[in-house]
């Protein structure tokens, strides 16, 4: 069990770091690609396509942290991710980021989860819709009353 253990999160590990190298350098819009803010103007909702092979379906509380789903677009189960924010500068966002596979059979938690990287960069407009001000995100919504 713990060979397995171990192939699925080397697998997870790789994968999800291949991403967040090619999140780094995403910036191409895709067919299906969106961003939406959240009724408060204080998360956006992120649908993506990174790389080749993944859809990206996260939420990224503004200037804090991001979680979200890691769709394979070969039909393979999801993986999740939960990244902290740890430091930032007026282009991007750094992350300390794990990962997890589906959770399969309880109890699940907390020993479920890998750390991905540490100071991950990920570009402001990566979270942002076009034509948003990365530094001043906020301005581009308007709350519900």
């Amino acid at each position: 069990m713990a060979a397995r253990k171990s192939t699925r999160t080397g697998s997870l590990f790789a994968g999800l770091v291949a991403c967040a190298a090619v999140l780094a350098l995403a910036g191409t819009a895709h067919a299906g690609d969106g961003v939406q803010y959240d009724r408060t103007c204080t998360y956006t909702y992120v649908n993506k396509k990174v790389g080749d092979n993944e859809q990206w379906a996260i939420t990224w509380e503004i200037y804090g942290g991001v979680t979200g789903n890691v769709l394979k677009l070969d039909g393979s189960a999801p993986s999740f991710i939960e990244c902290e924010l740890t430091s930032e500068d007026d282009t991007n966002e750094y992350f300390d980021c794990y990962g997890a596979d589906a959770c399969t059979s309880t109890p699940c938690g907390d020993t479920q989860w890998t750390l991905i990287g540490t100071d991950i960069s990920i570009p402001l407009t990566f979270f942002l819709p076009s034509g948003a001000d990365p530094l001043s995100p906020f301005d581009a919504c308007v709350p519900s009353a």
